[in-house]
């Protein structure tokens, strides 16, 4: 692993099954306090150069962590920066817009959890594991959409994502770097399913740090095995920023 700086990364974090476990539905998952107050207090350390990058809504985020952190929602066609204004990509795409009401309707008559986050749709199969194979063939084969150039599908943990062509983690990584608190630092992004390989693959190209969580053929080059071990990692470079703010603050050069 090599970060360059402690003091002079952004942290970029994917949300389910990196920071928290996955839950039977998308809201039933589990925020620790203990893990609340690490993404608080990296945060401060880090200036604000800290973000969750999430398939989930920003509504859903942040009634969940219930801090004001940046974050990037539905792969990054909504944004928001500490706690201020939520934003959006202007996304024009009749076939998507159709599409997300094609899925809604299908989710409905068979049972499965549909997320309709307005700049993309998740389909969950979690509590019905049989039904995958039938969702399978309705996205892929009566749909079409993997031949889509408009549409694109995510086959993730126990999920489908669908979303315009266009909105992926990569962007949105890509925008926070682009200005401040995160302009000039060392991109590290942590990620555990296929949704985040686009994410993975820009923090490479830049020279930062990429991190898989579990298993699974990936482009990071970083692995850590589960939540807990996140954990584990944050709170240790939490102690190295301040470890280095001691330093700074009792007149001892910072040890890079």
């Amino acid at each position: 692993m090599n970060i360059t700086q402690t003091d002079n990364i952004a942290l970029f974090l994917d949300f389910d099954g990196t920071l928290v476990e996955f839950a039977d539905t998308p809201e039933g998952v589990i925020v620790s306090p203990v893990l609340r107050d690490v993404l608080a207090q990296l945060s401060l350390q880090l200036n604000g150069a800290l973000a969750l990058v999430s398939g989930r809504s920003i509504q859903s985020l942040n009634a969940l962590v219930g801090l004001p952190l940046t974050m990037a929602g539905s792969h990054g066609a909504e944004w928001r920066y500490g706690d201020g204004v939520l934003q959006s990509a202007a996304l024009s795409n009749p076939a998507f817009a159709q599409v997300r009401t094609q899925l809604l309707g299908f989710a409905d008559k068979r049972g499965l959890i549909a997320e309709d986050k307005g700049h993309a749709v998740a389909l969950h199969y979690r509590t019905n594991p049989d039904k995958q194979p039938t969702l399978e063939a309705y996205i892929a084969g009566e749909l079409g959409l993997d031949q889509s150039q408009e549409v694109r599908v995510i086959r993730g943990n126990c999920v489908y994502e669908i979303q315009p062509v266009g909105v992926d983690k990569g962007v949105a990584i890509a925008r926070f770097m682009s200005s401040d608190p995160f302009t000039g630092r060392q991109p590290v992004y942590i990620g555990d399913d296929t949704t985040d390989e686009d994410g993975f693959a820009w923090v490479n190209a830049q020279g930062g740090v990429s991190i898989k969580v579990g298993e699974g053929p990936s482009c990071a080059g970083v692995r850590l095995s589960d939540t807990g071990e996140v954990l584990a990692f944050l709170q240790l470079q939490l102690d190295k920023l301040r470890q280095l703010d001691d330093r700074t603050k009792f007149g001892v050069g910072a040890d890079r």
